[in-house]
């Protein structure tokens, strides 16, 4: 039934679309000098103002920009527009009560801070006005009013609400090692949407429901641990206006809150037959939520102490993924998922280490956090790794992982950036006083940074540097032919990269690979057998 009350108003709004448009250019044809009257210049407007609203709609289900103002406003506009063309049509009777003027709908600044950018208090949710204005008649941005009342076209979708299970369920079956953390943090997050944006049919959601949010957010504290259980989301937000606790950072805003909105309500596009709503949007990121700090290299003193440590603590994990890390520029999630079935002589005297995907723990098939499937890509390793035995001992550990210490946790990767960063520490290798608010951090990240580096100014083709890095081997169109590993040549450049003569490498040398694999990293200084 409301299919068919749909058809008929589209069809009624084209007919008096195209009668006004003819009976426009009759008259412009018939009566060029003649004076208009305010009844016709007033259908004149209703037409205007309907082909208007109608323009915006049909970009907004093509997927073009489009003005959040008029389709956020859609009903009413057309409402006011079918009034202005005929007071005895049916469907103008929802619009019988008299079109305000600016100077009606204008707010005092009280009303007006009430739906402006000042939080919605919880215990008064009455709907706003459909087009609320401040004290200077000037309309209020959509993504300052209070998206959980605004007013929404009719839809057949599901709401938000009923979709997350299903986007959920979907996200379980791509399985890995935290994939229940990450299912409840994705959770929380949409909870946490739905608490401030409201819950509503999908394809109802625009762009303005992600900048209001994001606007709410910008006060939200990025340490979990510092917010106050006992608090509303509201109250959590209101409490932290003076930020007296450090805001969310860009990279998680973006990448942790906003991706997994736009992934849940997009994986309903399918089944629901509606375009993306969010589809070219920009949404402004406020100057609060920092930039991504970028990783600073580290220089040879502190990479031999960083090594030196590393040794003396005993343990395989300490001694060789700072090494590997910085002989191979790949990323620690990666490394420490390393097996002895993974390394490899691809070609005679060349050996490469490979992590796919697709991997078997303990009995299961899983998935590893492989961030992307360039990363899964042989990588080339130096000849230095063969030359201390480390190749050889971890050719004989078969399909056991090179690091158990760390692969036995419930989470590697959390676990592995923990110990590295402990390590890194114990290194003296940390911000100083006063370098965290300026972004620059020496880390493991760094160690690939690095090696990057070393390739570049040992002459390594850009391409092959993306390659053995783990990165796409190019958006131009020439670098995407060929293959997308080092070639049998490119590889024999690599093992024999040279190695900063001011980094002391010699205390690798000797290392008795099968002895520190049997030690165990214990709480408190690691015991040697």
């Amino acid at each position: 039934m409301q299919d068919d009350d749909d058809s008929e108003m589209r069809a009624l709004e084209t007919v008096i679309e195209m009668k006004g448009e003819l009976k426009a250019y009759l008259r412009m044809i018939d009566r060029s000098d003649a004076p208009i009257p305010v009844a016709e210049m007033r259908e004149a407007v209703g037409i205007r103002d309907l082909v208007s609203v109608n323009r915006e709609l049909e970009k907004q289900a093509g997927g073009e920009p489009f003005n959040e103002l008029v389709v956020g406003h859609a009903e009413v506009l057309k409402q006011s527009a079918i009034a202005k063309l005929s007071a005895s049509s049916a469907l103008s009777e929802p619009a019988q009560q008299p079109i305000r003027s600016a100077s009606s709908m204008s707010m005092s600044p009280q009303t007006a801070a009430n739906v402006g950018p000042s939080i919605p208090p919880e215990s008064n949710p009455a709907r706003p006005p459909e087009d609320p204005r401040d004290a200077n008649g000037k309309l209020i941005p959509a993504f300052e009013l209070d998206r959980r009342t605004v007013k929404r076209p009719a839809s057949s979708q599901l709401r938000l609400s009923d979709v997350i299970p299903t986007y959920l369920s979907a996200r379980r079956l791509s399985g890995g090692a935290n994939i229940a953390r990450d299912l409840s943090t994705a959770e929380s997050r949409l909870a946490l949407f739905i608490e401030l944006i409201g819950d509503h049919p999908v394809d109802t959601y625009v762009p303005a429901d992600l900048q209001a949010f994001v606007n709410y957010m910008q006060y939200w504290p990025g340490d979990n641990n510092q917010r106050d259980p006992d608090m509303s989301p509201w109250q959590v937000i209101e409490n932290n206006k003076d930020l007296h606790l450090k805001p969310l950072a860009e990279k998680t805003l973006q990448e942790g809150y906003l991706a997994v909105i736009k992934a849940a309500i997009r994986s309903e596009i399918t089944a629901g037959g509606f375009t993306d709503p969010f589809a070219g949007a920009k949404i402004r990121i406020p100057k609060t939520a920092a930039s991504p700090r970028k990783a600073t290299p580290i220089g040879t003193s502190k990479m031999n102490t960083l090594f030196r440590t590393g040794v003396e603590s005993g343990l395989m994990e300490d001694i060789m993924l700072p090494l590997l890390g910085h002989l191979t520029s790949r990323r620690l999630g990666l490394l420490i998922h390393l097996r002895g079935n993974d390394i490899r002589e691809q070609f005679p005297e060349v050996w490469v280490g490979q992590v796919t995907r697709l991997s078997q723990i303990n009995g299961v098939w899983t998935t590893v956090p492989v961030k992307t499937q360039d990363s899964e890509r042989y990588f080339v390793l130096h000849d230095f790794l063969k030359e201390i035995g480390f190749i050889d001992w971890a050719g004989r550990q078969g399909s056991n992982f090179l690091f158990p210490n760390i692969m036995k946790l419930v989470d590697p990767s959390k676990s592995g950036s923990s110990y590295m960063q402990r390590l890194f520490k114990k290194a003296g290798i940390k911000p100083k006083s006063g370098e965290e608010t300026v972004g620059r951090r020496e880390v493991f990240h760094s160690l690939r940074g690095g090696n990057i580096q070393d390739m570049r100014d040992s002459g390594v083709d850009p391409r092959e540097r993306r390659v053995q890095a783990g990165h796409s081997a190019g958006n131009d169109e020439h670098d995407l032919y060929g293959f997308d590993v080092a070639t049998e040549k490119e590889a024999r450049k690599l093992k024999v990269l040279p190695l900063d003569p001011e980094i002391d490498y010699s205390i690798f040398r000797g290392l008795d690979f099968d002895e520190i694999a049997r030690r165990k990293r214990v709480a408190g200084p690691p015991k040697r057998k």
